[in-house]
């Protein structure tokens, strides 16, 4: 292991060209053997050669040229450290030269669902198993010896040898299979692309499949054989994603002007799963929530995280496979584009969802909070530690990501920035790139200098906030600095100056006349031409990524605006969510945020009440132990009530989309609330549900916010445990998920422990700790439980997830909902004398948004006293 540019990389001796890898797992054992000859190309006179190995041991080693003999290595000495395993053998090899290393070794089928691991499932009562891949970011090298580093690309023959009854998947297409006897078969498959290790996958199971293909008529005239796979029986609750997922290739193909290179596409539900899903070439694995839905019984939140993760995984196989970036610094390359991507393909597909609305309202705003705290991170974030590698699977990297490609994208026009888009893939396809690439490619198509004034956006760690004064009725006196949440800002970190398209509507239908004014310096004025009705708003359709700040006569007005109806749902959105985001910061008042809320008493639209529940949340959460937590409750119901009763309990078969969605978010809302109306109701279908088994007194849409409204609401142990069996028998995936994070709502304190102790049972999958956390952390009830829970079950949580780090960092994330310094100090207390190296990011982010909650309580709660008494709650 060497360090180049403080990257802790193999040495660059030698490079491999090309993997032949045989193997042979035993899903009794839970081992597995292998065996693989690798191509290499030597680069300097050596006898030495390292490469990554972590929890395989390599039985035998031997090097030699091409039609040569070939020699033992002399010493194999494992560095379990540095996860690498180095060979020395008797002879040097010179510069310029071509060998073939062969290699022998063993591994473990683990049960961390990390590298070559089992994953196991029911089936008749007894338990079974499957054992499948996951290698993303350093996990190849639990799998076969590697150079496990995105830019050093090979190609790959994959042999498994498996038991004859069973399905054997990798990236390709099978070319053959021959009987090896004692019940066992052999199966090859095609040589891939050059790809990157991270990207080779494999799996093992009794599956079944659907299919279907897409036309190649965008596909240069090739049609891509498309499968999902899942556990038999199950096949057909993966239609939907398999329609979506035709669709999806045909338009990426068109789009990004290169076809699909593999000749299939197979989608695997697998049951034990760390993340959402992953992209390996060809075989694309996912949670099963993540990818089957049953049109009948299955919640339709889930059909659109469906669409959107088989979108987002499909855009990898240009952003990240086609074209890798080059070191984990440009992760964003990867997962940035793959979320843009993926809501311009949901857009195409599905437009009655209004699918880049919810983005200003879901992923505009996550990666907007992450990034107002100190302990962000820029995007382009140096990696140097493997360690570090997963932490930057965030907010950061995914959707500040994807907010400034989409702000760039509006600035130069779809069509141009689309078409540098496929310049820059063409030109690097098959290799690696870094962001300096995308910004040339850009630069070319769009003749503009790009990387001058977009770089800071990806190479600074913040966002700035803009003060709009008004100091004549036709003047704006704009200014910027970055917004922290915590509202107190040093000299030293308010030096950069952004680059800032203000898309200013004036409210006549000609905001694009200003869409190009810019603000490139701390502070400018700008005249207003004719404006309709004293209106205007800067960052019109939410596309710059950034806040603003107006004087609260201004803000009044525009909230004088919604009731008028002129502004566009994206704009009422982000007028919420700035107001919201400025009064945790200080910027603005509380009262001020709760003054425009009331405002939209007529709103009708699920993303603005999207939003405006988050908001609520925010503050409810906050004031969680303060008198006035019951007032802020009314205050919910009496916005809602007139909606609820609009809306209603049934939904119609002539229901769109976003209505339906609008009822499960009102009802929820309200129903959580304590309106009394919708509680008495929930209790009511709950009862019809459970004890006269009418599955139609309960949409599969509204079973999960019926199963939390009953649990707050007075639901004991009766209600307790028909959730549970709920949980225990449900054959749809996402309807465990729903029961599962409902049972963390329990008020009595008894199942609020009988909820902490199930997360960690045998009875919940390792994988699904987050959703009872999930409902623990939002019930003000069971925080402090929680955190009691985690520092009394510390050592077993970190031992089994200190190798799932995305987990890792969703189970210490689960602290930050509390609002008090001495909160802050019980945590760093606790960890002191831990080993933080996996967690640290998550860990001093959850700590910081403590202090901005606790900074905003102390602050505003006078505020939000008056407020509320002055309204009459």
């Amino acid at each position: 292991m060497t360090t180049t540019d403080d990257h802790q990389v193999l040495p660059k001796i030698v490079r491999p060209t090309h993997y032949d890898i045989t193997l042979t797992p035993d899903l009794k054992e839970f081992v597995f053997t292998g065996h693989e000859t690798i191509n290499l190309d030597i680069n300097e006179d050596t006898k030495v050669i390292i490469l990554n190995a972590n929890e395989i041991e390599v039985k035998s080693a031997k090097l030699g040229k091409l039609n040569s003999e070939s020699h033992d290595a002399v010493s194999i000495e494992h560095d379990e450290a540095k996860s690498t395993v180095k060979l020395t053998f008797p002879e040097e090899y010179p510069a310029g030269c071509k060998v073939k290393l062969y290699l022998e070794f063993t591994g473990i089928l683990n049960d961390k669902m990390v590298g070559f691991y089992r994953s196991s499932y029911e089936e008749n009562g007894e338990k079974r198993y499957m054992a499948t891949t996951q290698f993303e970011a350093t996990e190849a090298r639990r799998a076969f010896p590697c150079w496990d580093e995105p830019a050093i690309k090979a190609t790959f023959d994959i042999t498994l040898i498996v038991p004859s009854d069973l399905v054997a998947l990798s990236n390709m297409n099978v070319i053959s299979e021959k009987s090896q006897g004692n019940d066992k078969r052999e199966v090859k498959f095609a040589t891939t692309p050059i790809m990157s290790t991270y990207l080779v996958a494999f799996i093992v199971g009794d599956l079944g499949y659907i299919e279907d293909s897409t036309s190649g008529v965008q596909n240069g005239g090739k049609p891509v054989l498309v499968r999902v796979y899942t556990l038999k029986g199950n096949e057909e609750t993966g239609r939907f994603a398999l329609r979506v997922s035709v669709d999806c290739l045909e338009y990426f193909a068109g789009v990004f002007g290169i076809p699909y290179p593999l000749p299939k596409c197979d989608m695997v539900a697998i049951p034990d799963f760390e993340a959402g899903a992953m992209e390996n070439w060809g075989l694309i694995t996912y949670r099963t929530a993540a990818v089957l839905f049953d049109p009948n019984a299955s919640d339709a939140r889930f059909k659109q995280r469906i669409a959107y993760t088989v979108c987002h995984e499909l855009a990898h196989q240009w952003f990240g496979n086609l074209v890798t970036m080059e070191w984990w610094d440009h992760l964003w390359l990867n997962e940035g584009f793959a979320t843009w991507v993926g809501y311009l393909a949901v857009d195409k597909i599905f437009p009655d969802w209004d699918i880049w609305t919810q983005f200003v309202s879901e992923a505009f705003q996550r990666g907007l909070q992450l990034d107002s705290l100190k302990s962000s991170h820029q995007i382009e974030v140096p990696v140097n530690d493997p360690s570090e590698i997963s932490q930057i699977f965030d907010a950061i990297s995914y959707y500040k990501g994807a907010s400034v490609i989409r702000m760039l994208s509006n600035y130069l026009g779809e069509n141009v920035f689309l078409a540098g888009v496929r310049r820059y893939l063409k030109k690097h396809e098959y290799g690696n790139a870094s962001t300096n690439d995308l910004w040339n490619s850009l630069a070319e198509e769009s003749g503009k200098d790009i990387s001058e004034f977009i770089s800071i956006w990806t190479r600074k760690v913040g966002y700035p906030v803009l003060t709009v004064t008004e100091p004549s009725p036709d003047t704006l006196n704009i200014s910027q600095s970055r917004f922290l949440s915590t509202g107190v800002i040093d000299p030293e970190e308010d030096i950069t100056i952004w680059w800032v398209p203000l898309n200013i509507d004036v409210g006549t239908g000609n905001y694009k006349d200003l869409k190009d004014v810019v603000l490139t310096q701390k502070e400018k004025s700008l005249n207003l031409p004719n404006r309709h009705e004293d209106f205007y708003q800067l960052n019109s359709r939410k596309t710059g990524v950034y806040r603003v700040n107006y004087i609260p006569e201004r803000l009044a007005k525009l909230g004088q605006a919604v009731k008028k109806d002129m502004l566009e749902t994206s704009d009422r959105v982000g007028l919420v969510a700035d107001a919201g985001a400025l009064a945790i910061s200080g910027h603005g008042k509380t009262s001020g945020l709760l003054n425009l809320i009331k405002e939209f008493d007529k709103e009708e639209q699920y993303i603005v009440w999207m939003e405006i529940n988050t908001r609520l949340s925010d503050l409810t959460s906050v004031w969680f132990e303060q008198p006035d937590y019951q007032s802020l409750l009314s205050f919910q119901c009496n916005l809602l009530s007139k909606l609820v009763h609009k809306l209603g309990w049934e939904y119609k078969s002539d229901d769109d989309y976003l209505t339906t969605m609008l009822r499960s978010l009102v009802i929820k809302i309200a129903g959580r609330a304590g309106d009394k109306d919708v509680v008495n109701e929930a209790r009511r279908r709950f009862k019809l549900f459970i004890s006269d088994n009418d599955e139609n007194a309960l949409h599969p849409n509204i079973r999960g916010v019926v199963y939390e409204i009953v649990l707050i609401h007075g639901g004991g142990e009766e209600e307790f445990e028909a959730i549970l069996n709920i949980y225990k028998t449900a054959k749809i995936a996402d309807q465990k998920v729903v029961a599962l994070t409902a049972l963390g709502h329990a008020q009595q304190e008894k199942l609020i422990q009988r909820a902490l102790e199930l997360s960690i049972s045998d009875n919940v999958k390792s994988q699904d700790i987050i959703y009872p956390f999930t409902g623990l952390k939002e019930n003000c009830k069971s925080r402090r439980a929680l955190w009691s829970f985690i520092k009394q079950n510390w050592e077993l949580i970190q031992n089994r997830y200190q190798h799932s780090l995305s987990l890792f960092g969703h189970i210490i994330k689960s602290l930050d909902s509390f609002s008090s310094f001495d909160d802050i100090r019980d945590i760093e207390d606790f960890f002191k004398d831990k080993n933080t190296k996996e967690i640290e990011r998550p860990l001093q982010q959850s700590l910081e948004n403590i202090r901005v909650r606790a900074a905003w309580l102390s602050r505003d709660k006078k505020d939000v006293e008056d407020w509320l008494r002055n309204n009459g709650f």
